[in-house]
């Protein structure tokens, strides 16, 4: 089966309280557009992710599969950032 790379941009910010917060702020197949993010500021970054091939195409054409997809990537994500 084919695979995709996924990048989620993310990046940092200070709240109110003084606390560093990362936040996500888009999803792109991509990977220039992950790059100039990061290179955008020091507070910008991005994190790879597989996904399988099919899921850009049926990412356009099906919005409820595309929920479902992203919601899977989020919790890779969160998944990967408690280890």
């Amino acid at each position: 089966m084919e695979c995709l790379n996924v990048y989620v941009l993310t990046t940092l910010s200070v709240d109110a309280e003084g606390n560093v917060m990362s936040g996500n702020v888009d999803v792109t197949f991509d990977l220039l557009k992950a790059e100039a993010h990061r290179a955008h500021g020091v507070e910008n970054d991005f994190e790879s992710f597989v996904v399988p091939g099919n899921c850009g195409a049926r990412m356009l054409s099906n919005p409820v599969w595309s929920q479902q997809c992203a919601r899977e990537m989020v919790q890779q994500i969160q998944e990967a950032a408690l280890r």
